[in-house]
């Protein structure tokens, strides 16, 4: 049984609900309407209409994972809020995540952890017996750390690679590890990622020797067109082995 976290992306009317009870309670809900459903408590819900919700789930051990790294104490519970509760921080994230995907190019894993990584200590920080406001990172990792994780990232970078693995190589907090990062390396985790694979594609693809499907998987995109798509995102270029073939003599 995992956490699940639903928010309303279109207004809808009539919203039928009951959680851990046979009370049903009927309400409309607008766009940014948070509706938590903890691991293990009975629910219903039911509605008339076509509805637009997107809706993010987390094991309770993850939740608690990241509970550990907030307040050193692992056992907290979700106290679901009031039916009908706007949240729009929770909305800003799962229209990022909506976006993420259904956009033209496959998700980033790293963006979209990254994403659930923020959703989560939301919750924490909000909907929880230990809620506390949330305090930014003032400055960016520490020299070690920084080093620690650009080695480890020039080593990964074609794998999939997830935040608390990077947190821990760092030696922080997952949910302080992303701001941490971007102060550092002025941009985020997945897009110095991004950075990497691409610039290992152009340098296969500059030495003309591999075909371009060969490429895109040894730089850790999924296909050729994800590596085509992806580059002329970022670097304005398809990778077309006239573009990129090196001069012979």
């Amino acid at each position: 049984m995992e956490h699940s976290a639903g928010i309303v992306l279109r207004p809808g009317r009539k919203f039928r609900a009951s959680l851990g009870s046979d009370r049903i309670t009927e309400y409309d809900a607008p766009v940014g309407c948070l509706i938590i459903n903890p691991a293990g408590v009975d629910s219903t819900f039911a509605w008339s209409e076509t509805r637009e919700n997107a809706v993010v789930s987390i094991s309770p051990e993850a939740l608690s994972e990241l509970a550990a790294h907030e307040s050193d104490r692992a056992d907290v519970e979700l106290e679901p809020p009031a039916f009908g509760t706007v949240d729009l921080r929770a909305l800003n994230i799962a229209q990022m995540i909506t976006a993420e995907l259904t956009g033209a190019l496959p998700p980033n894993e790293l963006y979209l952890d990254s994403l659930l990584t923020v959703f989560g200590v939301h919750l924490l920080r909000t909907y929880t017996s230990r809620s506390r406001q949330a305090v930014s990172p003032k400055g960016g990792l520490s020299a070690v750390g920084a080093r620690r994780v650009r080695e480890y990232l020039d080593e990964n970078f074609a794998r999939k690679v997830m935040v608390a693995e990077l947190a821990s190589v760092a030696g922080v907090s997952p949910n302080h590890f992303i701001a941490r990062f971007a102060r550092t390396f002025g941009m985020p985790p997945h897009r110095y990622l991004i950075n990497l694979r691409l610039d290992l594609a152009e340098k296969l693809l500059a030495g003309g020797e591999l075909a371009v499907a060969e490429v895109a998987y040894l730089a850790g995109f999924s296909d050729q067109s994800h590596l085509a798509a992806t580059m002329k995102k970022y670097r304005g270029r398809t990778p077309t082995k006239a573009g990129y073939a090196s001069p012979r003599n």
